[in-house]
């Protein structure tokens, strides 16, 4: 069964995991937003709302009272009584005088108790020369109280109401002026309406003005409000209606709800500071952001716990396979809960126990084959090499040539001295390349000088490298055996030897003419395999020798030489040191 993974990105599991949280958490925490801010804004507007209404009631019930006392002052001029005394009190005496009198009297009386927002009631009479009043009684005039309506009646253009030493009169007249009606208002029943329309908001102020007369009645203290409050509701065109609307003024904003009084044409004023009406709300409003503020802080522990409980412990798992992947099998990842990652880092330390044990036992399993093929390669003597040399010794006794059969005797025993020891399997770097020159000798002397070779000295820095023995000359057996076998009277070896950036590199190159471009190319692609390709032949099994011992980058590699034949180099990666990791 194949299990397929999804396609590999930059982010990490606990921030995929950390973002469809927030993706998900972001749209209630805007709708809570959103329902709170709703919220707020229906309970402020309620509450305004509240206010406008109790100050609207205020206000109608006060213009009310008030149209009623003036109604009950304009039916008093229809009252057959007073137009008598009017027109024909000057001719009346006696009994008759003094009752049409009394029963005025009884009338004002009665407008009086009519309303609690009247304190007196009465009558000018210019006919009888007389006032006529609910408390002062009937008085001739000229009096106090008759030259005090006098003067105020004179004022031009006609207000609608008139007020004077903190008295306030409904004064109306008929007859031209030979009647004189009047009512004085209650200022303290007055002041206490007003005093009742702040009991809605406990810091609110309530005034009774217009821009023109200013502030008539109020409960302010401080007078300077009123003035730029009077200003800007004048300038609404709505300014004569029932309003409400939020002002700046001295850098306060003011919750303003205006009432049209018509009785006295005057606007009946609340105000009250904006953050009054919003204190109620700003409990909510703390406890909105404190909630805020803990979602973002159960936000970021959320992140924390899931970066804790498990990036981290996939963070040290990732590391592991990733050490792993450099054949760092030396890993024990160590677990100090109890939950699925114990599991998972116990099993991943009992793999790596296993593989690290299978390895070596494939290692060690490759090494004794290594072992069995130098062994293998060693007893890999070709008799004819070894007669054909022995013949040459034999004709070379029968010319009298004593000193070429010695050379030839000795270059032979110091060839198979070499082979046939059973010593370490490794061996100074000079001592192969001079046993690979002494079997070039050899073939050379066999050729009868018909083949040559040329070589360079190895670099003394690299003479002692230990390397593992006959690799090179199974290289140089190739060529003799492959490159000049048709008997070319001019063959030519050139074997060199150097170390560079820590790979000690050896060629082996010819002049022959034998091989041709897809013997080379055959021939990479088996090198290439490495030890996956049985041996079969020479090189191959020097090339999973160096593969083996020395890992990737070693072995051998062929190519075209520049002289003609075959090219073979013989890399050893010494950085890496003896018996690479595998």
């Amino acid at each position: 069964m194949k299990i397929q993974a999804a396609g590999s990105t930059r982010w990490f599991v606990y921030q995929k995991i950390v973002i469809v949280f927030i993706a998900f958490i972001i749209p209630l925490v805007a709708m809570n937003m959103w329902v709170n801010y709703k919220g707020m804004s229906f309970t402020k507007n309620a509450i305004s709302d509240s206010a406008v209404a109790g100050a609207s009631f205020y206000a109608k019930q006060l213009d009310k009272e008030l149209y009623f006392v003036r109604n009950q002052q304009l039916q008093f001029f229809n009252d057959k009584d007073l137009q008598k005394l009017s027109f024909q009190g000057s001719r009346l005496e006696g009994y008759a005088l003094i009752e049409l009198i009394s029963q005025t009297k009884d009338r004002l009386s009665a407008i009086e108790y009519s309303s609690e927002f009247v304190v007196n009631a009465g009558v000018y009479i210019k006919e009888i020369n007389k006032t006529i009043s609910s408390q002062n009684g009937v008085t001739d005039a000229p009096n106090d109280e008759s030259v005090f309506i006098i003067s105020l009646i004179q004022h031009t253009p006609k207000p609608s109401f008139y007020q004077k030493d903190g008295r306030l009169f409904f004064i109306e007249s008929e007859n031209n002026s030979g009647i004189i009606s009047y009512i004085e208002i209650s200022v303290a029943r007055l002041q206490e309406a007003l005093h009742q329309i702040t009991t809605l908001y406990q810091e609110s102020e309530v005034f009774l003005g217009s821009k023109t007369l200013g502030s008539v009645l109020s409960t302010v203290e401080d007078q300077r409000v009123i003035t730029p409050l009077l200003e800007q509701l004048d300038a609404d065109s709505h300014a004569t209606t029932n309003t409400s609307r939020v002002i700046p003024i001295g850098g306060i904003s003011y919750f303003i709800t205006a009432n049209q009084v018509s009785s006295l044409n005057l606007s009946l004023i609340m105000y009250v500071n904006h953050d009054e009406i919003t204190r109620p709300l700003s409990q909510f409003g703390f406890w909105f952001y404190a909630l805020f503020v803990v979602a973002i802080i159960v936000l970021l522990l959320y992140a924390y716990s899931v970066n804790f409980m498990i990036h981290r412990p996939l963070s040290k798992l990732t590391k592991a396979f990733q050490m792993m992947e450099t054949d760092n099998l030396n890993l024990v990842i160590e677990s100090k809960t109890r939950d699925e990652f114990h599991y998972l880092f116990h099993s991943f330390n009992r793999m790596a126990l296993r593989l690290k044990r299978s390895i070596e036992e494939n290692y060690e399993q490759k090494i004794a084959i290594q072992h069995s093929e130098l062994k293998q390669l060693q007893s890999q003597i070709n008799p004819h090499f070894l007669y054909n040399s022995f013949f040459n010794i034999y004709m070379m006794c029968k010319v009298g040539d004593a000193d070429s059969a010695a050379e030839l005797s000795q270059k032979l025993g110091s060839y198979y001295q070499y082979i046939t020891r059973s010593g370490s399997d490794e061996v100074p770097l000079y001592k192969e390349y001079q046993h690979a020159l002494d079997y070039c000798e050899i073939q050379c002397i066999r050729f009868s000088n018909r083949i040559r070779y040329e070589y360079e000295d190895i670099p003394d820095h690299v003479k002692t490298v230990a390397v593992p023995r006959l690799i090179i000359q199974p290289i140089v057996e190739n060529i003799f055996e492959h490159a000049f076998e048709d008997g070319m009277g001019s063959g030519v070896l050139y074997i060199a030897a150097n170390i560079e950036d820590g790979i000690v590199r050896m060629t082996v190159e010819d002049n022959g003419r034998l091989v041709t471009d897809e013997q080379i190319e055959q021939l990479e692609i088996q090198l290439r395999d490495g030890p996956r390709q049985p041996e079969k032949t020479g090189l191959i099994n020097v090339n999973n020798r160096l593969q083996l011992k020395y890992g990737v980058g070693s072995g051998l590699f062929v190519s075209r030489s520049q002289h003609g034949g075959l090219r073979a180099e013989l890399r050893i990666n010494i950085r890496e040191g003896s018996g690479g990791d595998l």
